[in-house]
């Protein structure tokens, strides 16, 4: 071979090396930023609750939660019937043009979005027949209104993580989440109230269905969903394999769908029991309470990445002694942070949220541990998930809501509104314990045959 197609190979493969590397950096840094969006996020939602909280009292704030409990907080994500995860692995596999996909995702997501609307709406208003809060019904149906908007929302923007269009994806983020402190915040400096002679719990509705239609329109930027003859236009060159049909996508996320739904149920039990047993007071307080006890999963929460990689990757799973020492760091760490915590929280209640809420401090002490609990089975979780193995914490997590029910009403009529986060807590060490005997097993049989499962 003469040197010059020696120097060509050498500086082929330099090249190569080097698009490699600047492929990994970028992997890297998309990473770090949409872990740091996520933070972001979580820190304008704490913010949005202290907004909500301070704006309303506990009362109010327990009537704004009532009427959020089926649209936001137990059917958002469920009510997706797994289009998420479709249109993300469409995206990834470029199975689509990403333009072209992003209007399937609007169609599917307002469909999926008024289906869910509807089911909310009827649930809502059985939940407030039902425990005497039939004044709250118009509210309530007004706030099923968002749900259509952010489901189109949440399927475009899993077009764009699928395609690791991480910049729009974590800005659109972004945005969609500061829509609605914003004007709350802005409402609250103008005393809005007063101005327009309206009711805050009125306005704490009308500002949030209108921050959702203001928070999608980054995400809609490129696209013309007014004009659906163009997005037929677009659909009609391509091959009708490469287009998911609405029967088709609903088919594939189905597994999806039920995976959230137990998920969901689960983690919003304890929120839907209080709205359905409490008065709106104490409603009110805990729903101020869970936020200010959610700090404790943001560290594990990341963490899952990193062991979902870890299962995910080929050739033998984990050894059982380097699972078990990153579980019990975990376990110790969360420990540690929910001790220092307990020590301070109450100083930042009265601080953040003002002395009206020093109530909640008891329901934040009870679900720390709850909330130490949950981020353990996060960071747990995800080994099983990248093992390909998520129909585990499934199974742990519907075995998890009947031990929770089943403590809870047993314990209600003795001790109240305590019964339910101690329930929760029962539930979620259920869990932990179904999900920490699955690792142990799974890693334990991949050390005797040394094969992947």
């Amino acid at each position: 071979m003469s040197r010059h197609g020696e120097g060509s190979m050498v500086s082929g493969g330099m090249m190569r090396a080097g698009w490699i590397r600047i492929r990994h950096d970028t992997q890297v840094a998309s990473l770090v930023a949409t872990f740091l969006t996520t933070l972001a996020v979580f820190a304008i939602y704490l913010v949005q609750g202290i907004l909500i909280a301070r704006l309303l009292g506990p009362q109010g704030r327990g009537e704004f939660g009532t009427c959020m409990c089926f649209p936001r907080d137990l059917l958002l994500f469920a009510g997706l019937l797994g289009a998420i995860e479709v249109f993300t692995g469409y995206a990834a596999r470029r199975a689509n043009d990403p333009i072209r996909l992003k209007y399937s995702a609007a169609r599917l997501g307002l469909l999926t979005g008024c289906l869910t609307a509807l089911v909310s709406a009827l649930l809502v208003v059985v939940l407030l027949v039902a425990t005497s809060r039939q004044y709250l019904i118009p509210y309530a149906l007004f706030c099923c209104l968002f749900v259509p908007i952010e489901h189109i929302h949440l399927t475009i923007s899993s077009v764009d993580r699928g395609n690791e269009a991480f910049a729009r994806y974590n800005i659109n983020r972004l945005v969609f989440a500061l829509a609605f402190p914003l004007l709350a915040g802005l409402a609250w400096s103008v005393d809005l109230a007063s101005l327009t002679g309206v009711g805050w719990l009125w306005l704490m509705c009308l500002i949030w269905v209108g921050s959702r239609f203001v928070g999608v329109l980054p995400t809609l930027r490129g696209m013309d969903l007014l004009d659906w003859r163009r997005a037929r236009r677009l659909d009609s060159g391509l091959p009708p394999a490469e287009i998911p049909g609405t029967r088709q996508l609903l088919r594939e996320g189905r597994p999806f769908a039920l995976s959230t739904l137990v998920s969901e149920l689960f983690e919003r039990l304890d929120i839907f029991l209080v709205l359905a047993l409490a008065t709106l007071v104490e409603a009110g307080h805990y729903l101020v309470a869970i936020p200010a006890a959610s700090m404790l999963i943001v560290a594990p929460n990341a963490l899952g990445v990193f062991t979902f990689n870890a299962g995910a990757k080929d050739g033998a799973p984990v050894a059982r002694t380097i699972a078990f020492r990153i579980l019990i760091l975990t376990a110790a760490f969360q420990i540690v942070s929910a001790t220092l915590y307990a020590l301070v929280v109450d100083d930042l209640i009265l601080f953040f949220f003002s002395d009206q809420f020093a109530e909640s401090i008891p329901m934040v002490m009870l679900l720390l541990p709850v909330m130490a609990i949950k981020g353990f089975l996060q960071a747990a979780d995800g080994y099983l998930k990248g093992r390909g193995k998520p129909l585990i914490g499934v199974r742990a997590r519907f075995l998890s809501i009947l031990v929770m029910l089943g403590f809870v009403m047993m314990a209600w009529p003795s001790w109240g509104l305590p019964a339910i986060p101690l329930g929760a807590c029962v539930g979620q060490a259920f869990s932990m314990v179904v999900i920490v005997a699955a690792i142990w097993f799974n890693t334990g049989r991949a050390a005797e045959t040394g094969e992947v499962d």
